[in-house]
This record gives structure tokens, C-alpha cells and sequence, in this order.
């Protein structure tokens, strides 16, 4: 709103610099007009931005969209619009990035198998989704060269091997869609936050920490490098949770709380001992599928921490 960003605007100019929608087929409001793919919404009093940055600056969101290049985006579309996008206040947020990877994106997905607080989601063949639908997160991984040759039917005659040489490219986005401020635990988030330094490490962060969480399923079979009575309690911990499987487990627990056999309290530990048992990996072997995407996403975190090291 206006009072709250330090500047006003007239909404005839504003539409006025748009090109019109025709052709809007989505819910909700429609749109006073677009800048290629960025949509604008609103009247005097309030104003909605929305679209891919990348797709916007770079005409597609499959090669590298580098962090610095957010601010001359963010520049040029201010000035195609008339409007200090910088003062604006940013109420969702996406973040991710395309991985190339040796096999087929689906293939990667049966091991990727619970996410605390999260729904898995896996409706389509090419895309798996955690959605946490309280706080409005949303964590995904979908072949991105399928999704791009969907979405772009329209764009004719276009060679993706001018934008990557990867026959397999997995998209990892984490997606904020409200309460972004809050979430991210900084209390006054604008777009210009978003060529600050710290803020894009804590998203980065933030995105590296949602993949890590997500539990990954071992090789059910007695691990060599195993050791001691305290292994082999997690050994046995993560056979249950795979053979069971977590709404399984969940369901006998509260079963027993029920009838007196365990505390509510109780109950609440054995689970904490389970989630930790998944999570700790230093005896358990993954398949190769899993070691390369755990390998490949650390690689990009650090890639992208170099480039944000890089921001002035």
C-alpha cells in the first residue's frame, strides 16, 4: 500500500505500461495487464507483482539465472513498469535450482521418503512435493525438461541444448508462499533485501536444510560398517519405519497411549528416538541414486554461496 511503501502511483499509467491480458485463464482476480510473463495486479490503493525473475530476464528459467543478475532484473523491470520495486514489500518467494543428473528424474524419488510435518505428495510421475499446508511451504523436485517442454508449447522450434546439455535435469524448489517475513525470522522483508548478502544465505540455507531434513531411504540389508549395540538399535529403528512406514507406526503408538500402555509423553520420545534414527546416515548405505543427489545438491549450495559472496 502506499503509506506503507513511501511512494504512490496513478493505476491508468500503470496500465498504461502493460501489455493486455487476453488469453487469462487462472483463478482469482484478472490481472490489469503484463510485462511478459510478470503479471501485475491491484488499483490505487494496492499493488501485486508476480512471475519468474529468471523467466522474465532471461526469456526461461532452465539455464542459470546467477544471483547477481536479481538486482538489474529487479532494475529493469522498475523501470518498465514506473514503479521503486525496491521499497516493495515481498509477501511469497521461490527459490531452486536445476540439477543435471546421470538417470531418469523419477527414479530418484521412491528414496526420498518422509518429510516431517509434510505431506508427500507424489500424484504425478514426474514431480514429488512435500507440502506443509498450515505454513504454506512447499518443497519440490520435478523433471524440469519435461515441465519446461509442457509449459512452453507455444514457444516454437526451441533446442534446450542451447540452454543445458543434461538429458536429465532435476528441479529442487523450495517455495514460500505467505508469510514470508516470519517465516524466514526477519521483520521487515523488502525486495531489497534480496540483494543483501545475508538474507539470500539464510534462504539458501533455508532450502539446503528442508533437503537434508527430508529422510532418505537405506539399503535394507545388514550394513558392513555397522558397529555396537547402539547401531544396530538405529539399524532396527529404520528397518520398522520402512517396513511400517510412518502413518503405521504413528497409528500403534497412539493405539497404545489409548489403552495405558505408554504415556502421551513417552510416545513423543520413541518418535524423536525413530526421526533420529533416520537421520543419522554414518553407517548406512544409500543407493546410488541418493548419493549422487546428495552429493550434486551440496555442490549447488556452495555454487550459489559463491555468487552471493559476490554481491555488493
Amino acid at each position: 500500500m502506499p503509506k506503507d511503501l513511501g511512494f504512490g502511483w496513478d493505476i491508468e499509467e500503470i496500465k498504461s505500461n502493460l501489455q493486455p491480458v487476453e488469453d487469462y485463464n487462472r483463478s482469482g482476480y484478472k490481472p490489469l495487464g503484463r510485462i511478459k510473463n510478470i503479471y501485475v495486479y491491484g488499483n490505487n490503493e494496492v499493488l501485486k507483482i508476480e512471475g519468474s525473475l529468471a523467466k522474465y530476464y532471461n526469456k526461461n528459467n532452465v539455464e542459470i539465472f546467477d544471483w547477481r543478475l536479481i538486482k538489474p532484473a529487479i532494475n529493469l523491470l522498475s523501470y518498465e513498469l514506473g514503479l521503486p520495486l525496491e521499497n516493495g514489500k515481498i509477501s511469497r518467494i521461490d527459490v531452486g535450482t536445476n540439477i543435471g543428473l546421470n538417470f531418469n528424474v523419477p527414479d530418484y524419488f521412491t528414496e526420498l521418503t518422509f518429510l516431517e510435518y509434510y505431506q508427500r505428495i507424489n500424484r504425478y510421475q514426474t514431480t514429488l512435493r512435500f507440502e506443509n499446508n498450515s505454513h504454506k511451504i512447499n518443497f519440490l523436485l520435478y523433471d524440469k525438461l519435461r515441465d519446461f517442454s509442457i509449459k512452453g508449447k507455444l514457444i516454437k522450434d526451441v533446442d534446450l541444448r542451447f540452454f543445458t546439455d543434461a538429458e536429465n535435469l532435476m528441479r529442487v524448489e523450495l517455495q514460500i508462499q505467505e508469510r514470508v517475513a516470519q517465516i524466514m525470522k526477519v521483520k521487515d522483508l523488502r525486495v531489497s533485501d534480496l540483494f543483501s548478502q545475508h538474507f539470500c544465505k539464510l534462504l539458501m540455507k533455508k532450502w539446503l536444510d528442508m533437503y537434508q531434513n527430508i529422510h532418505k531411504e537405506a539399503i535394507l540389508i545388514y550394513p558392513i560398517t555397522l558397529k555396537g549395540n547402539s547401531d544396530f538399535e538405529k539399524f532396527i529403528k529404520r528397518y520398522m519405519v520402512q517396513i511400517l512406514g510412518w502413518q503405521i507406526l504413528d497409528y500403534i503408538m497412539k493405539k497404545a497411549v489409548k489403552q495405558g500402555s505408554l504415556t502421551a509423553s513417552d510416545k513423543s520420545k520413541k518418535l524423536k528416538q525413530f526421526r533420529l534414527a533416520m537421520l543419522d546416515n554414518s553407517s548406512f548405505k544409500f543407493q546410488e541414486h541418493t548419493l549422487e543427489l546428495n552429493h550434486k545438491i551440496k555442490v549447488m549450495y556452495v555454487e550459489a554461496l559463491k555468487q552471493i559472496f559476490k554481491l555488493k
